[in-house]
């Protein structure tokens, strides 16, 4: 009978397997989509006369001209002083659309109500035409004549005109990019372009076959794909060396850089992270794999080893890793075996319906196969498991069976399509994203010594995440086919690759891995005295500082100030001056009662102190009245000075201990506490965005940066200078104020800057970090009275002036900062936000 069952159990599984082996076969090649005409094997169009998308009227023409001129003066009227730069040049870029249908096309009519006038005009163009994006300095926002309409002979013409104002250097390429249309359904399907080049040479043209090509026209005819042309200043020689001076700042202070940091991080690391051979072992895979990574920067042609190092060698050193430390490996239950074979059915079911949607398979035939797969690798298992007698062990296990059928069905087919280079755009990206996702789960697993469900689902969305935003992966042309010469994020000149996104992925997974490192040594009261801990708080903190904001103002000048290391320099040094300091001998609290005790004791001390002074200061008149005696005088006196003989001779230290509470909790609060102050300045300096994840945390690290300050004041409380919480928060203030001002030294020093824009940066800058660093220490004084079971009047009280100072200084800093913000112009929100490198009209 078992042998029975055992023949009739594998039978049905070469039956699954056979169906999806059959299905494979009969799959046909799915046809490519439609490309740029450039792209295709011939020289000819390819493109039917009559082709149109549905809904297109087919009698509509869509002309685009593209003139390019030097910005007159009246052109520059209303461009503020600094930011025109004489050794630039400044261009108008005037773009002109018409659209040319017969008069009763509902679109004509649509255009006469001159609905949403001006806000929908730029959105129509976009949509309709394509948006055109020019590349430089923005000088300007872009502006708009209102569309004009004429019509004659039946025939409706409707003219559309932008204006952009850009600046670039003389040995700067211009790109003028010509996007796809997006409206759906399409307006037309071919717009005819026509480029003026005036005092431009074309240098490049992407995707595009010249219908007309002169020395001061080009005409070419778009489909429904983005285009772009490249241009050089035609009286610029390009030299065929560029000379640079032997000494480089940006090098030397950029090593120096990388030269602290390594630094740093073998001193957060230890001696006893090196003594442990899997760590070495770990060590010495990443010494050959990050070269491997980096190799395409430098040779494109070590693309694919890299992509192979990155979400395959390093994914499996990680997991070998993290095998080697825990001392259990994955404890996964049936459930997460049931809930993972669920998400690889929902994808294998998104890709059986690409191969129904793009005819790879008929309807008929992939439910057929699929149907017998799953209900032959079903059966497989309840007949191989039926002696276990356990029902829903079975019925588990027959799920899992079909589930797993369904997937290799779809891993099947997927893999055909691959091979014939037409498959779901960003299915590739889905599987380095799957493969990548084992870092960071083996990662935290030993950053956590355990391996949790909870981290690894986490891990797989943030990987996700890291690969692209939601709107991108649900985006309807990802899962259509792959089509040539599809627009690629950039971040600058960066373009964001699967490869370039693992790689900021994985600074972001170590920039983590420091942070629960700081989280796992902040859990002892005694981790304010660790050096690993100081080393690994400043690197996290000079990462936080590595790009500030003024930075993109650095090529506005030619001040031999690179701001990419040069800010993160002054963050290590502002850092070591505030915690390298002789502090006094200080009594930590071990818990919420022996802090009571100690702020009691100095409120007492504080007490007899002020009794004092007020015994010499009224006594000097009550004695010389008679109402006083010197002996009752004396007796007053000794008392005092007996009273504060018992509580020692050595200065108030209750309010500089960490309150009984841990490191870690302590650098949280600041670290909320300052971002919470600091949030009203992104009206300033702009919030950040990204193409996803990783990018926009980089963006993101103006925002984070000063309340990095904040944790290190918690976390460090007691080695920060000073002995109450508002000198130390001034002693902060210094520091943090140094490291964000360096950020700015380059458009401060620009001669072209105006004194006024200069103060109004200054001021803003000053405002904020004030504001910060006073809310921070009058937070941190009235939470230790509140830790210790105290009113905040007993140290601040409101009928005093000298008490009241603080928080008045706050309320005036505040003002001013935000009459500053007020009054700033254009230049001066250039300069805290950055200049965009391109604007879309």
């Amino acid at each position: 009978m078992e042998r029975l069952r055992a023949v009739a159990g594998f039978g049905l599984a070469v039956i699954s397997m056979g169906a999806i082996i059959w299905c494979t076969m009969a799959a046909e090649p799915v046809p490519p989509a439609a490309v740029p005409p450039s792209m295709l094997e011939g020289d000819s169009w390819n493109l039917p006369a009559t082709r149109a998308e549905p809904g297109v009227e087919r009698d509509r023409e869509a002309f685009t001209e593209v003139t390019i001129a030097p910005a007159s003066a009246a052109d520059l009227a209303g461009v503020p002083e600094g930011r025109l730069d004489e050794r630039r040049r400044q261009v108008k870029v005037t773009i002109v659309h018409r659209m040319l249908m017969d008069s009763t096309d509902s679109l004509a009519g649509t255009l006469r109500q001159g609905a949403e006038f001006p806000r929908g005009m730029r959105r129509f163009t976009d949509d309709g035409f394509g948006a055109v994006k020019v590349n430089g300095t923005v000088l300007a926002p872009a502006s708009r004549l209102p569309p004009l309409l004429t019509t004659e002979d039946g025939r409706t013409t409707v003219r559309f005109t932008v204006t952009l104002l850009r600046q670039v250097r003389p040995e700067e390429l211009m790109r003028v990019d010509f996007n796809a249309p997006t409206a759906r359904p399409l307006l037309v399907v071919h717009r005819k372009v026509t480029l003026l080049p005036g005092e431009w040479t074309v240098l490049r043209a992407a995707s595009i076959e010249p219908d007309r090509e002169e020395r001061q026209r080009l005409e070419f005819t778009v489909g429904v794909y983005p285009v772009s042309v490249t241009l050089a200043q035609g009286s610029y020689g390009f030299p065929d060396v560029r000379e640079e001076d032997d000494f480089s700042w940006a090098t030397a202070l950029g090593v120096l850089t990388a030269v602290v940091l390594a630094a740093l991080l073998l001193r957060a690391l230890g001696g006893e992270w090196w003594q442990r051979t899997a760590n070495r072992e770990l060590a010495a895979g990443l010494a050959l794999a990050v070269p491997v990574v980096l190799l395409p920067a430098v040779a494109e042609e070590f693309t694919l080893p890299a992509y192979v190092m990155l979400f395959g060698g390093l994914p499996l050193l990680a997991l070998r890793h993290a095998v080697q430390v825990l001392p259990t490996g994955p404890q996964w239950t049936p459930r997460d075996a049931l809930g993972a074979t669920g998400v690889g059915v929902l994808l294998a079911v998104g890709m059986l319906s690409w191969s129904y949607r793009y005819g790879q398979l008929p309807g008929d035939t992939l439910l057929t196969g699929s149907g017998v797969a799953a209900v032959a690798a079903a059966g497989s298992a309840v007949v191989l498991s039926a002696d276990l007698g356990v029902r829903i062990v079975v019925v588990r296990l027959a799920a899992f069976a079909a589930g797993s059928a369904i997937a290799l069905l779809a891993l099947a087919l997927w893999g055909k399509a691959l091979a014939t280079q037409v498959y779901p755009p960003d299915s590739v990206r889905l599987l380095l994203a799957f493969c990548w996702a084992l870092i960071p789960v083996a990662a935290v697993a030993v950053a956590i010594k355990q391996w949790t469900r909870g981290a690894a689902v986490v891990a797989v969305v943030v990987s996700l995440m890291v690969q692209g935003w939601p709107s991108e992966w649900l985006d309807a042309g990802s899962w259509s086919r792959e089509v040539p010469g599809r627009v690629v994020p950039h971040i600058g000149e960066l373009e964001l690759t699967p490869a370039v996104r693992g790689v900021m992925g994985l600074l972001l997974l170590g920039f983590l891995l420091l942070v629960l490192r700081l989280r796992r040594l902040g859990s002892a009261l005694d981790a304010t005295r660790s050096s690993a801990a100081e080393a690994t708080m400043i690197i996290c903190l000079m990462v936080a500082y590595l790009a500030p904001q003024g930075s993109a103002t650095l090529g506005d000048i030619n001040v031999p100030l690179p701001m990419l290391s040069i800010t993160a320099l002054i963050a290590w040094v502002t850092a070591r001056w505030l915690l390298t300091h002789p502090h006094p001998s200080v009594v930590e609290p071990g818990d919420q009662e022996e802090h009571r005790e100690l702020i009691r004791s100095a409120l007492h001390r504080r007490l007899l102190l002020a009794s004092e002074q007020e015994l010499y200061r009224a006594g000097r008149g009550r004695i010389g009245t008679g109402e006083l005696s010197m002996e009752e005088f004396g007796r007053q006196r000794d008392g005092l000075d007996a009273a504060l003989r018992r509580h020692g001779g050595h200065p108030e230290t209750a309010f500089a201990t960490a309150a009984g509470c841990s490191p870690w909790h302590n650098g949280v609060c600041g670290f909320v506490v300052s971002l919470l102050l600091s949030l009203p300045f992104l009206i300033v300096f702009g919030v950040p965005a990204g193409a996803d994840l990783s990018s926009f945390v980089f963006e993101a690290r103006s925002v984070i940066a000063l309340p990095a300050f904040g944790f290190l004041f918690g976390y460090f409380y007691p080695r920060v200078r000073g002995t109450q919480p508002m000198t130390k928060a001034l002693h902060l203030m210094a520091a943090a104020l140094a490291t964000e001002l360096s950020g700015y030294l380059s458009a401060l020093a620009e001669p072209d800057l105006g004194a006024m824009d200069k103060v109004q940066v200054v001021a803003i800058i000053v405002g904020k970090v004030a504001l910060v660093s006073i809310g921070l220490g009058l937070y941190w004084e009235w939470r230790i009275m509140h830790l210790a079971g105290e009113p905040w009047a007993r140290v601040r009280n409101v009928r005093s002036l000298r008490s009241l100072a603080t928080p008045l200084l706050a309320i005036v800093i505040a003002a001013v900062t935000t009459a500053a913000t007020s009054a700033a112009g254009q230049t001066v929100d250039r300069i805290l936000r950055g200049d965009e490198t391109s604007q879309q009209p």
